[in-house]
C-alpha cells in the first residue's frame, strides 16, 4: 500500500482573499499576505506605524526606541566625563598661570588625551556589553538586544564591525556624518526588519527582547 502525501496546509491572503500553500504566504503584523501583496502591504502597516513581525515572531525596535536608547547610553558615558573635564580644567588652567596664555597653554595636550581617553572608554562601553550582554545598558533599558539574523549571539568581529560602522564611518566624519546619519535614521524607519545602515553591513537586527524567547 503506497502511503499518502500529506496534506499541505492552505491560507487566504488577508488583502486578494486568494488561498495559497501556507509556506508561500508570510504573516505581518497578526496577517497572513502574499508575495503579490506583501510590498503594499508593508507599506502601509509602517506609514500606520503598527508593529511588523518578523517570520521568526521577533518585534523589531524602530528609530525612536532605539534613539532613546542611544540617548540613555550618550547620559550614562558623558555625565561623568562632563565632570571629570570639569575637576581637571581648572586645575590645568592654574598650574599653567605663570606662562603665556595659560588659557590655552597645555589645553591642547589636555584635550587630545581627554579625547582618546573617552573613545577608548567609548569602545570597551559598547563593545563589551554588546559581547557579552547582546544589548548596551541603553538597550537594556529600552527592552532591546543585538541579534545575528538567525538570532544567535555577536561575535567579537560583529561587535567591533558595528561599533565602527556607527561610530566611525556614520557619525565620526565630519560634513558626511549627518548625511550618513540622516540616512541610517530613515532606514531604520522604513525598513521591514528595522535596520540602519550598520545593521545591514554588519548583518545583525535590534530587537525586543521578549520576542526573542
Amino acid at each position: 500500500m503506497s502511503e499518502q502525501a500529506p496534506v499541505q496546509t492552505v491560507l487566504a491572503c488577508s488583502q486578494c482573499g486568494q488561498t495559497f500553500p501556507h509556506s508561500d504566504l508570510v504573516q505581518i503584523a497578526g496577517n497572513w499576505v502574499c508575495g503579490n501583496c506583501k510590498p503594499g502591504y508593508l507599506s502601509r502597516v509602517m506609514a500606520s506605524g503598527a508593529a511588523v513581525a518578523s517570520p521568526l515572531g521577533w518585534h523589531y525596535g524602530g528609530f525612536w526606541i532605539r534613539f532613546g536608547a542611544r540617548f540613555i547610553d550618550g547620559f550614562v558615558l558623558g555625565v561623568p566625563m562632563i565632570i571629570l573635564a570639569a575637576l581637571l580644567i581648572p586645575n590645568l588652567i592654574r598650574t599653567q598661570g605663570n606662562q603665556p596664555n595659560p588659557a590655552l597653554a597645555g589645553m591642547a595636550a589636555f584635550g587630545l588625551t581627554f579625547f582618546l581617553s573617552y573613545f577608548l572608554v567609548l569602545i570597551c562601553y559598547e563593545v563589551l556589553f554588546l559581547k557579552y550582554r547582546g544589548a548596551t545598558p541603553g538597550k537594556m533599558a529600552c527592552g532591546l538586544k543585538v541579534v545575528r539574523a538567525d538570532g544567535s549571539s555577536l561575535g567579537w568581529g560583529t561587535c567591533i564591525g558595528r561599533f565602527v560602522m556607527w561610530n566611525v564611518v556614520t557619525s565620526g566624519i565630519p560634513y558626511i556624518n549627518f548625511i550618513l546619519v540622516l540616512i541610517s535614521g530613515i532606514m531604520a524607519g522604513t525598513d521591514s526588519e528595522k535596520r540602519a545602515l550598520h545593521d545591514r553591513v554588519c548583518d545583525t537586527r535590534v530587537a525586543y527582547k521578549q520576542s526573542l524567547a
